[in-house]
């Protein structure tokens, strides 16, 4: 596997604001990521040095440093070019493009514990769309038994499709991109 670069110049630049609404407690661990994927796979070895299997899509993941703005709001920046276009397999350029930004929530990061992951895409980031993503308020400490260490919940961003509930039942994690200098 190649050694992929990061841009040390970044300048395509967007202010995340995350905002939590209506959650039944505060959350102690706010972390997240921002993930890249390889748009050209023309640039990769042909399957026949791989088996005759094709190469997977080279795929990057870049942490957000959240800044805690109050126990309701973080903000965090990402830049749309933050990883370096390259040969990095003697068969062309290979281009990378920003899939998604994503927060990853826990109350406290106890083992077990549900990971509340809401996500943006590279859309919604350029149009400075705000995506607001809609989480079952009873998940918030759900003690149910489960193998994984730490369940993982990415919510629903159509609150159509949970009609079922009311909106005391669920809390919101809204991510606001607004495009900013670096």
């Amino acid at each position: 596997m190649p050694d992929f670069k990061q841009n040390p110049h970044p300048k395509q630049a967007y202010l995340l604001t995350l905002t939590i609404a209506n959650a039944p407690g505060p959350f102690k661990s706010v972390a997240g990521i921002v993930q890249f994927d390889v748009v050209t796979p023309e640039c990769l070895p042909p399957p026949s040095e791989n088996g005759g299997m094709p190469w997977p899509i080279p795929v990057h993941h870049i942490p957000i440093a959240w800044t805690r703005v109050s126990d309701t709001e973080y903000t965090g920046l990402v830049h749309l070019d933050e990883m370096i276009d390259e040969d990095y397999y003697g068969r062309g350029v290979c281009r990378w493009k920003l899939i998604q930004a994503r927060a990853d929530l826990m109350a406290t990061g106890a083992k077990g514990e549900t990971r509340f992951i809401p996500s943006i895409d590279l859309n919604q980031l350029e149009a400075q769309q705000a995506q607001a993503t809609y989480f079952v308020r009873a998940d918030y400490l759900d003690t149910e038994i489960t193998s994984l260490e730490h369940p993982v919940n990415f919510g629903e961003t159509e609150r159509s499709t949970m009609t079922h509930l009311r909106d005391s039942e669920l809390f919101t994690v809204s991510l606001a991109p607004k495009a900013t200098k670096s």
